[in-house]
């Protein structure tokens, strides 16, 4: 090899390995700063049921995954990867059921991740849409996917989810959607309090069948991730949203 040839194979590699040090450096960087801006996330102490941290799971985008998976540059780009060789975009949760269980072994959960980060920082009055905000909710997402355990994500989520209405948390609106404790729901009630995380501008008792739409997707990755079987998902997935009555102060239906 000619001693030009070297000094290009020399440059090229240090070039390589500098641009493959900047998503490292990006990311570390928004954990430092970005973890100064907000208190490191307390897991909830109180076990949520089984049937809804499967759903909670599903919903999430967690796939077959036991366990979560730390947020790097090697896992993102695995991630998109396999979402556009399943045909579909960048962002995993635009899969299907299939889909989203074969790429969610790269980043599992990423839909909830990302949606937990941003309550954490809307508890700390920190506005998401601002730099600022988008750093520390990227941080604290970086720091769950590093320190937590699954079951240590699912709790949370469970306990501090926005199910609309004012009700937070499974347990309140277990309560206020079908009148009973969250470890009394059916596998059907469990999947549409799921189904409504990140997504509370559907009125169920005004669009039932958009409302069922959401609880059946839910069922479907539930079927797909293992959690439950085949005829347990096609029979809840034909079951009614036997709501109870809507809360008092909400406007009536077309209003």
């Amino acid at each position: 090899m000619r001693l030009e040839e070297r000094r290009l194979l020399k440059l090229a590699l240090v070039g390589g390995g500098v641009i493959a040090l900047i998503p490292v450096l990006y990311l570390t960087f928004l954990l430092v700063w970005g973890s100064s801006l907000t208190p490191r996330p307390t897991p909830s102490p109180t076990p949520a049921p089984p049937l809804i941290n499967h759903a909670l799971w599903a919903r999430a985008g967690g796939g077959r995954a036991t366990e979560l998976r730390a947020v790097n540059p090697i896992n993102v780009a695995g991630l998109v990867i396999c979402s556009n060789l399943n045909g579909g975009s960048d962002d995993a949760q635009s899969l299907d059921a299939e889909g989203l269980a074969e790429c969610a072994k790269w980043l599992p959960a990423l839909h909830g991740l990302e949606y937990l980060s941003n309550l954490h920082g809307q508890d700390h009055q920190i506005q998401r849409a601002s730099f600022r905000g988008g750093a520390s909710s990227m941080a604290t997402m970086l720091r769950l996917t590093y320190s937590w355990t699954r079951e240590e994500f699912l709790n949370t989520l469970a306990a501090q989810a926005d199910l609309g209405y004012g009700w937070k948390g499974m347990e309140a609106a277990a309560r206020g959607f079908f009148g009973r404790s969250a470890i009394d729901l059916t596998l059907a009630q469990s999947a549409f309090l799921a189904s409504r995380v990140g997504d509370t501008q559907t009125d169920p008792w005004c669009e039932p069948a958009i409302a069922t739409a959401m609880r059946n997707r839910v069922l479907d990755r539930m079927r797909v991730n293992g959690a439950v079987s085949a005829a347990d998902s096609e029979a809840a997935s034909a079951a009614e949203l036997d709501l109870a009555p809507p809360p008092e102060g909400r406007p009536p239906c077309g209003k």
